[in-house]
């Protein structure tokens, strides 16, 4: 086996990507049934998971990565399975961006209907069943504008899901973070806590955070593939693995470890106003401790990169 295709495994056990043929089938009946019986309004957990095929996480991240330090947003398309929702594929937006915001606009809305009318000549009629947008280097999670746009999607489709997604956090741990998240209904209390901690979040983002931990709550997340989607992302990954082997974590992402440093540092001195201890009531100082474990494993790790390679080829 060539050594881009042990390293290509290697992504596919890191994340868990579990292959799955029957997965595609579709009825539209079956969905438009499943749409007008609105289950979920029996229960603001109905949601439990969401299922993503490698494809669109792979286009997720390319379109992240293009971003750069800018947030970037798309729109998702699949079906519902009961309380799981299924994304075959996603869609770009050609969005308002900036480094902590994202704004649809009605040009990209335009965009949109028009790539729906082609996929539909085509054959592709898989409804859109939610959105995803990044959050570059600081975690996946819903800030308060993200609750909002998520709420009203929910109130105008029902059955949507919101998916965050952190591209320079993924390139650093060679693991995809990402995040599904459903809204809560205005004025729900939920009895448990679902978000354990604030554990690599940025200061500058905890209490918007910790503003609205509660309003939502998070999905399963399942990565799959069938045949297809493995011998296309196979072929990518082979054809640009020289790429990514030339490329340097350290270097790449140098803005990103030296932010958490100073990160670390601030979340070690300062004590918040109400700081938000997380479902287990952990202390401050057994938050810095994780805190500081996080940053120095992402750090090792690239180290660790950098040393096998000055190794192999120097």
């Amino acid at each position: 086996m060539q050594v881009e295709q042990v390293d290509y495994q290697q992504f596919v056990e890191r994340n868990n990507i579990l292959p799955d043929e029957s997965i595609y089938h579709f009825n539209q009946d079956e969905q438009n049934d499943f749409i007008d019986k609105k289950p979920w309004d029996s229960s603001p957990n109905y949601f439990k998971k969401c299922k993503i095929s490698i494809a669109a996480v792979i286009k997720m991240l390319i379109h992240a990565c293009l971003g750069k330090n800018n947030e970037v947003m798309g729109l998702m398309q699949g079906r519902c399975d009961k309380e799981t929702f299924i994304i075959y594929d996603v869609i770009y937006l050609n969005a308002e961006a900036s480094e902590v915001n994202v704004t649809l606009t009605p040009e990209a809305m335009g965009e949109y209907v028009q790539m729906i009318e082609m996929l539909e000549t085509v054959g592709r009629v898989h409804p859109t069943v939610g959105w995803y947008h990044s959050h570059p280097s600081y975690g996946c999670w819903l800030s308060g504008t993200d609750v909002q746009n998520q709420r009203l999607q929910q109130m105008g489709y029902g059955a949507f899901v919101a998916v965050v997604i952190d591209p320079i956090r993924t390139m650093t741990n060679q693991k995809v973070d990402i995040g599904a998240f459903r809204v809560y209904p205005d004025g729900y209390r939920p009895l448990k806590q679902n978000q354990d901690d604030n554990i690599g979040i940025p200061t500058q983002k905890i209490k918007d955070f910790g503003a609205y931990h509660d309003k939502y709550y998070s999905l399963d997340i399942e990565i799959f593939s069938n045949s297809i989607d493995s011998k296309i992302v196979q072929g990518l990954w082979e054809r640009y693995w020289g790429v990514r082997l030339s490329q340097s974590i350290l270097e790449d992402n140098q803005l990103y470890f030296r932010q958490c440093l100073c990160d670390l540092k601030d979340k070690c001195f300062i004590k918040y106003d109400q700081p938000y201890q997380g479902s287990g009531q952990q202390t401050n100082e057994k938050q810095q401790i994780k805190e500081a474990q996080k940053f120095s494993v992402e750090l090792a790790g690239a180290l660790l990169s950098e040393t096998v390679k000055q190794i192999l080829f120097q």
